[in-house]
């Protein structure tokens, strides 16, 4: 158990199935003489269980939603090269997304697109696909994304989490392959965002083609980590943490540190081993060191293989609204561990009071990372909070170059 927390006159999207799947692997198979059928012609959702060799299998929801009006040829619906979306867009803000939920986050997620192109010649549209994913806990999970630069450039979207390839010319034939891939962060929620760039010719938008192609992945994961979170409570520090789910677990080591490279064990709590049903659990550190004190879990297999979660912060003395850590920070990034903040509250400013603008890296229940979006010198820089309803709250954030 592992945490972890076309040619120009179609615009069509496939999905067809890996070659070979070893223990553990699972795919989809949306051709027409799939086991999976896409039924009837034209649903906008479907189902599909049982699927994979791992334990237990995985069931995979698809949903199809936005401008779903514009589907013609009565799509979706299976295809002897996959599923086929077909749709004629009457402008560049209509787009479709397809949503792919799957029942445990998966591990090594990957899927092939084909035919990321742009025609304005004999067509007028420019292919544009955002891919983004989530975890269990709703975090991002960024890909890599490998593409051809003679037919597609890759950017950011909205986020940088997102990702967005778009067509830079024409690819008649639709054979170019760009392959997204997610590694070993586990993926719950994947959605694909298509519609046409705005790198077009004036007049409509004409039919376009694309092709999603080998969904697969190579095991679930095997612990879900919901959260860890900690807080100060007189002269002790409570931790609590939840599960989704266990497979093989064993227990878990509780870990501290005071400056964030060495760990020691300070206790241990036994898991329930195998489990599809969320689970609580809570250890109370008797004697926290002076200052910041920073936690991780161990958690350890039947088996002997072992996963560590995320770190958190639990400043013993101040009982602050929130810690920065680590502090002194590089500035590349600053990590806050909080309870109950709003992102709209935080600033972060220098000696003179001048606000720095700065973007959220990632964030969760309890924790978040701030990129400022210009280089921080060595020195002294403040981090504050307020809220119409509270009284502003600043701490000290140490840069060191």
């Amino acid at each position: 158990m592992r945490f972890h927390y076309r040619h120009c006159l179609l615009w069509t999207v496939l999905l067809v199935a890996s070659g070979s799947a070893s223990f553990g692997q699972g795919f989809l198979d949306f051709t027409s003489n799939a086991a999976t059928f896409w039924s009837p012609d034209g649903a906008l959702q479907q189902s599909y269980s049982n699927l994979g060799s791992s334990s237990p299998p995985v069931t995979v929801t698809i949903s199809v939603s936005g401008s779903t009006n514009r589907f013609v040829n009565s799509t979706p619906r299976n295809h002897p090269s996959g599923l086929w979306l077909n749709t004629n867009f009457s402008s560049r803000i209509e787009e479709v997304k397809v949503t792919f939920v799957f029942s445990d986050p998966l591990l090594n997620l990957s899927l092939g697109i084909k035919g990321i192109d742009r025609e304005v010649n004999f067509g007028n549209f420019q292919d544009k696909v955002a891919i983004e994913a989530r975890d269990n806990q709703g975090a991002a999970v960024v890909p890599s994304v490998s593409f051809n630069p003679s037919f597609a450039f890759l950017t950011n979207g909205s986020t940088p989490n997102i990702k967005v390839l778009s067509g830079f010319n024409a690819d008649v034939f639709d054979t170019t392959l760009s392959v997204v891939r997610f590694g070993s962060l586990g993926v719950k929620t994947l959605t694909i965002t298509f519609n046409s760039g705005l790198e077009i010719r004036p007049g409509p938008v004409t039919l376009q083609s694309i092709f999603l192609t080998n969904l697969a992945w190579s095991n679930i994961v095997p612990v879900q980590l919901l959260y860890l979170r900690g807080k100060a409570n007189g002269n002790t520090n409570q931790l609590s943490w939840a599960t989704a789910t266990e497979i093989n677990s064993d227990y878990f080591s509780v870990q501290r540190s005071v400056d964030l490279r060495e760990f020691s064990d300070i206790g241990r709590v036994k898991s329930a081993g195998d489990s599809r049903q969320r689970l609580e659990y809570n250890f109370t550190d008797e004697a926290p060191l002076p200052g910041v004190n920073y936690y991780r879990l161990k958690q350890i297999d039947r088996d002997g293989s072992s996963e560590f979660s995320k770190i958190i912060a639990i400043n013993a003395q101040s009982g602050e609204r929130f810690v920065i850590y680590p502090n002194p920070s590089d500035g590349q990034s600053v990590r806050l561990q909080f309870d109950n903040l709003s992102l709209d509250g935080l600033g972060l400013v220098d000696l003179l009071g001048r606000e720095i603008p700065f973007t959220v890296l990632a964030s969760s229940s309890n924790s978040l990372s701030i990129k400022p979006l210009r280089v921080l010198q060595s020195g002294l820089y403040f981090v504050t909070y307020a809220t119409p309803n509270e009284p502003r709250v600043t701490q000290k954030l140490w840069i060191r170059q």
